[in-house]
């Protein structure tokens, strides 16, 4: 008897030792070794809002949840998307984006979608009034709208990411591109009834009322697109050398720049003496959300306002070039601008080659750009413009 509890005894020593080396094993060791494309990699990164009390992390499909909030410990194992930093499913990582010319006239808004993008560019068009030019990947909206015309540059945006163009209708130099590039595209002059469809309602708490004007009413959704691509020979995947088509991010293998050279709580962007942009940071949420004419932008479809991580301001020069008051906006080439996020601000730089290579970011020393995960938004903003931080 007295044999058999020393076996017992020593059994237990050894399984004590045993257990303390996985667990020493399991924990040691430089964590910017461990490649985190397969596994889960623990560190200690500090989270503004406590971690949800749940059993299985959930990542929205919108990606409009500010990346922090799920970043206290633990960094998941992927996939990412190459546009936010963000998790994706899987079977949406490679999937191509949609790139929307959405309408944003006054008498357009709300616009529907717009929260959703992963990506949002932001510029002038004629009429001292911007449009944006929504990047959709990670989560395709029902309702995406209203759609608009196409100028020539919004077209870089989508080659931007290998996108497939949707608008409805053209300037003569936006269809001329179109064509002269080959870019994939859907038009609602010719789509109307099938891919677009028209919607003359305002929401019931929109600052506009009673019907929507013809021209603001255009609209498209997940359905009809993905079903419209199913009967076309569209690509609707990405090629091997996707990542050139997104942002550099950085996923928890280096501390966040927090320093920056500037305080950023406010950011106005003053496109018009009759349009501005202004973002707002919020320290709880870590994102900066999104003010016009009419006060906090709210995207129709959620009812919430459009909040993103961080914002691009692109600077180029533009010109007026026709008695319409269309202009030519130099996306090609490169320039200056700031990368915004977490209440900061720090200048950078920016260089496109061609109309069908993607822009690159750069900081100011040359080293490529590096963003927190998160949604963005580019102003591409007239080069004697000034950006106001407060």
């Amino acid at each position: 008897m007295y044999k058999i509890y020393l076996y017992i005894f020593f059994g237990s020593v050894i399984f004590l030792i045993m257990l303390f080396g996985v667990l020493s094993l399991g924990t040691s060791g430089d964590p910017n070794s461990y490649d985190w494309r397969y596994g889960d990699t623990f560190l200690e990164v500090p989270s503004p809002t406590p971690y949800p009390e749940a059993e299985t992390p959930y990542f929205s499909p919108r990606a409009v949840e500010s990346p922090m909030a799920f970043l206290p410990f633990i960094i998941p194992s992927g996939p990412f998307s190459r546009l936010t930093g963000l998790p994706i499913e899987e079977e949406y990582m490679n999937r191509r984006p949609f790139a929307a010319v959405i309408n944003n006239s006054g008498r357009a808004l709300p616009q529907s979608g717009v929260g959703a993008a992963d990506i949002i560019y932001e510029v002038l068009a004629e009429g001292d009034v911007t449009r944006l030019v929504g990047i959709f990947q990670s989560y395709v909206p029902e309702m995406i709208g209203p759609m608009r015309s196409a100028r020539d540059y919004f077209i870089d945006f989508a080659l931007n990411h290998d996108a497939i163009f949707i608008h409805h209708g053209a300037s003569p130099g936006g269809y001329s591109q179109i064509s002269s590039l080959r870019i994939n595209n859907l038009d609602g002059i010719a789509l109307e009834g099938i891919v677009f469809w028209r919607d003359r309602t305002y929401p019931y708490w929109a600052v506009n009322t009673g019907t929507r004007p013809l021209e603001h009413s255009s609209f498209t959704g997940s359905e009809r697109l993905f079903n419209h691509l199913e009967g076309r020979s569209i690509r609707d995947y990405w090629p091997d050398e996707a990542d050139d088509f997104g942002f550099n991010f950085n996923l928890g293998h280096i501390p966040p720049d927090t320093t920056g050279h500037g305080q950023a709580y406010s950011v106005h962007v003053p496109f018009s003496a009759l349009y501005f942009r202004r973002f707002t940071f919020n320290e709880e949420t870590g994102l900066y959300y999104s003010e016009n004419r009419q006060g906090p932008h709210m995207d129709a479809n959620t009812v919430e306002q459009v909040g993103v991580s961080t914002i691009l301001i692109q600077f180029t020069n533009m010109r007026v070039v026709d008695a319409v008051g269309r202009r030519s906006v130099d996306t090609i080439g490169s320039g200056s601008g700031y990368m915004i996020h977490g209440g900061r601000y720090q200048p950078v730089r920016w260089q496109k080659d061609s109309h069908t290579s993607p822009t690159r970011w750069y900081f100011p020393d040359g080293a490529p750009l590096v963003l927190e995960p998160g949604r963005v938004w580019i102003c591409v903003f007239q080069s004697n413009g000034n950006v106001v931080f407060e």
